[in-house]
């Protein structure tokens, strides 16, 4: 029995010693691997989150102020104005008051001289030679930063603030015709963009050393600070999720980056920029190394404290306490089959069942309590460990496991003691957890599905590490466990949306051709294959220039050239349609996009293709006839015009004058015949039914050949036309507007003689079938250019009725008269209500 004291109190001090060292062990292993994995994870998405949100707060931010300039430039109320410069200098200044980061906001004449500026600035000088001018009257345009060197004298002598930078932003101002007449500049603060950069970073103690910066056209960074040199940059992405890539330096310090475009605003304004979020590694590991010092710190300090404690007690209280341990060791149940776990626990509950906490405990008591409280304290971490973990002895019997094992594995609370082949099962086709014989020194790693007593499939990468005793016996073996479940079934999604992608690629009816930087061909679909003429083996490795027609072979590598070096992703090639070339010789016309991606650190350039030869035929045959056909139309309006002016000179010439003659003859007869009654009231008939004539003659004359159109011009025979409708129409209004310089302005004659049929077809119309009681004529124009426009407070035109009426040929012929004297003829309902008829002709350049 003193033998058996002896060992028990010998080995009683060392049992918490090892078993804090294992704990003290398993925690820093799972910090280093599992919070360190985690963490890295979330630094990779949340640096690209930062750069994905700033990128879209800057695109939000362009568009807000586009679209409000646009608006403002739209205003019905600014195009109609009669109050000129200063209406517009007050809503130019109205504009600057809403929005403090507008430094100055202008309308500019089309020939560079300012009409109004905010606060009356540059008013009546002219920056036609400024890019926020030259650009802007092309469309919505956008400048990066640049210090305000033009714009710096006038700041200070109005006592305004000058910002360190600008950007400038240009929208055209177009009039109710869709014509560009103004255009609205405007330059704004750059420390708008520089707030916005700040909130996104977020408070500095939260940043953990991360950096926003945004990135020029030129690769130059224009905001904020970029630690990283441009040649370890990320592509910038323009996808909607993006995670960090992890860089190396040529210093080799790692860091965390996502590069991300700042895509095109609604306007189609381009800013051309990029973010670059980036951030150190160890900055982003700062949690975990800052939980490993902790860990290191009082688990080494219980480590001490508990074999202090273990061998003061072996050394001092051996004796005092021999018989509370001989009883003890008594009272422990003799179990063969028993783990040692188990026999542990029975000892510390004998232990703590005879030392009760109490102001009267000696001091060997009290360390004993403070034992078994840290060693409670370290079971207690472990458990709450955000990853399973759990201990098998050297039979392969589970020992120990944690709250998190328990959840992912479904384990019992039963399942201590029981072979771990029985709580997770192992498919034949993967890696198996090994038997602990055969685990080697060291860490052995590994991934493997397991299928747990439920039925639950766990796909996970397992650490197995084999623990030592203080006598270099081995002590068990510990495995960590990270799920990878979530993550394998993402990929599994991923490759299944790759095999759709590929099967679409295939199934397309358009040609779908990729080639990598150097122009030879990695994808050649089926669709390409039946457009080219040729095999996709015969093209894989080829030069792309086999499928281009020689004599645009080189202006062609020179547009792929430029794209491969831009930041753009994707865009039409060319003017959207490209020269193919078959392997028979015949050319093709194809509609062509091309986009660019980097593939495994690789750039390729994919082209989409369809063939639209034919159609392009059919396009030109299309044109041609519709040019003959226009052509034919003029000859035909000539041909009328002559024939008319014949038939004009015929009635005139020869049938008037008969029936002039006629009623001569008539009046003469009746001066012989006076005395026969009866025969006189006979030619009196005559006469009248003659006279009768002569007047439809004189109005078929007026319709066949317009009055005074020749002689005194298109102003003289509208005039007329009205005169002619004014008896006839008494209750309708007919008002007639000409503004012209040259009171006696001509144009072409075919030009007057279809603007004059086209007006009075006008007239009719409002007339007899819109019941219209005001009808104006609006004659403008110089020598050169022509505009006539008819309106009436009639019924309106129907949509339906836009291209003219079945059965009639009114606005079919009005159409054509335009078309044949190279005009445009409008035929829309007014929004007021009525019609109006509009023709504009210019004469040829």
């Amino acid at each position: 029995m003193p033998a058996h004291r002896l060992n028990l109190h010998k080995a009683l001090p060392l049992v918490p010693l090892a078993v804090a060292m294992a704990l003290l062990l398993a925690m820093l292993l799972g910090v280093d691997r599992i919070v360190g994995d985690d963490l890295t994870r979330r630094a990779r998405f949340r640096i690209g989150q930062a750069a994905q949100t700033y990128a879209e707060e800057l695109n939000r931010d362009l568009s807000r102020r586009a679209v409000a300039i646009d608006l403002l430039g739209r205003d019905a109320a600014l195009q109609s104005s009669q109050g000129g410069v200063k209406a517009w200098r007050a809503a130019l200044d109205d504009f600057r008051a809403r929005d403090p980061n507008v430094v100055w906001l202008g309308l500019v004449a089309l020939d560079g001289r300012v009409l109004a500026g905010s606060g009356g600035l540059l008013e009546g000088r002219s920056i036609a030679s400024r890019p926020v001018f030259v650009h802007g009257r092309d469309g919505p345009w956008f400048g990066s930063f640049h210090p305000p060197v033009a714009l710096k004298p006038v700041l200070q002598d109005a006592g305004i603030g000058v910002p360190d930078e600008v950007a400038d932003l240009a929208v055209p101002v177009r009039d109710a015709q869709g014509r560009v007449w103004a255009v609205l500049a405007s330059h704004f603060d750059a420390k708008a963009f520089a707030l916005l950069r700040e909130d996104v970073l977020g408070t500095p103690d939260g940043r953990r050393s991360m950096e926003l910066a945004i990135i020029g056209q030129e690769g130059r960074v224009v905001l904020g600070r970029a630690p990283l040199a441009s040649t370890y940059w990320p592509a910038p992405t323009g996808r909607p999720s993006v995670d960090a890539l992890s860089v190396e330096d040529d210093r080799r310090h790692r860091y965390m980056a996502a590069h991300v475009a700042v895509g095109d605003t609604p306007l189609g304004v381009r800013s051309g920029w990029s973010v670059l979020a980036t951030q150190p590694l160890e900055a982003a590991l700062a949690p975990a190394r800052s939980l490993q010092r902790y860990v290191l710190f009082w688990g080494a300090l219980s480590a001490l404290l508990i074999g202090g404690a273990g061998a003061l007690l072996a050394r001092r209280l051996a004796r005092p306490y021999a018989d509370m341990l001989d009883a003890v060791a008594a009272h422990v149940p003799r179990r063969p089959d028993a783990l040692p776990a188990e026999h542990f626990r029975d000892v510390l509950r004998l232990l703590a069942q005879r030392v009760r906490p109490a102001s009267t405990n000696s001091p060997g008591e009290q360390m004993l309590l403070r034992l078994l409280a840290d060693a409670e304290r370290l079971g207690s971490m472990l458990d709450q460990m955000p990853a399973p973990l759990f201990l098998v002895d050297d039979e392969g019997r589970l020992v120990y496991w944690n709250r998190q094992a328990a959840t992912v594995f479904d384990w019992p609370p039963d399942a201590a003691g029981r072979p771990l082949a029985e709580l997770l099962r192992w498919p034949a086709d993967a890696p198996a957890w090994p038997g602990t014989a055969s685990i080697p020194e060291g860490a052995w790693h590994f991934q493997a599905r397991a299928d747990t007593l439920s039925g639950k499939e766990v796909w996970a990468a397992w650490t197995v590490t084999r623990l030592h005793d203080a006598d270099g016996g081995s002590a068990g073996v510990l495995t960590q466990v990270r799920d990878l479940t979530a993550e394998r079934h993402a990929n599994q999604r991923l490759l299944e949306q790759t095999e759709t992608l590929a099967a679409v690629i295939q199934a397309s009816s358009d040609a779908v051709i990729s080639t990598d930087e150097s122009g030879r061909i990695v994808l050649f679909n089926p669709a390409a294959e039946r457009i080219f003429g040729v095999q996709a083996d015969d093209m894989m490795g080829e030069q792309l220039d086999r499928l281009i027609p020689e004599r645009v072979r080189s202006a062609h590598q020179q547009d792929m050239q430029r794209f491969s070096a831009s930041q753009v992703s994707r865009r039409t090639m060319g003017s959207g349609r490209v020269a193919g070339l078959r392997s028979d010789g015949q050319e093709l016309v194809l509609d062509a996009s091309i986009s660019q991606t980097t593939v495994q650190g690789r750039r390729v350039l994919t082209a989409m293709l369809r063939d639209v030869t034919e159609r392009v035929r059919a396009e030109r045959a299309q044109i041609q006839y519709q040019l003959e056909l226009s052509e034919l139309t003029h000859q035909l309006m000539d041909q009328e015009r002559a024939t008319t002016r014949r038939l004009a000179q015929l009635l005139h010439d020869r049938l008037g004058q008969t029936l002039t003659a006629l009623r001569l003859s008539c009046e003469a007869l009746a001066v012989q015949q006076r005395d026969d009654q009866a025969l006189s009231e006979r030619l009196g008939k005559v006469d009248r039914l003659a006279q009768q004539a002569v007047a439809e003659v004189r109005e078929a004359l007026v319709d066949l050949r317009p009055p005074l159109l020749e002689d005194q011009g298109l102003v003289a025979a509208l005039d007329n036309e009205l005169q002619l409708h004014q008896p006839a129409t008494s209750r309708t209004g007919l008002v007639f507007d000409v503004e012209l310089q040259d009171a006696g302005q001509r144009w072409p004659a075919d030009v007057e003689y279809a603007a004059f049929m086209i007006a009075r077809e006008a007239v009719v119309n409002a007339l007899q079938h819109a019941r219209a009681s005001s009808i104006q004529i609006a004659l403008s124009g110089r020598e050169g250019l022509l505009c006539l426009r008819v309106t009436d407070n009639g019924c309106g035109l129907p949509p339906d009725m836009a291209m003219g009426r079945p059965g009639h040929l009114g606005l079919v012929g009005m159409r054509e008269r335009a078309l044949a004297i190279h005009g445009t003829l409008a035929v829309v309902p007014r929004p007021e209500g009525g019609t109006l008829v509009e023709l504009q002709w210019e004469a040829a350049r």
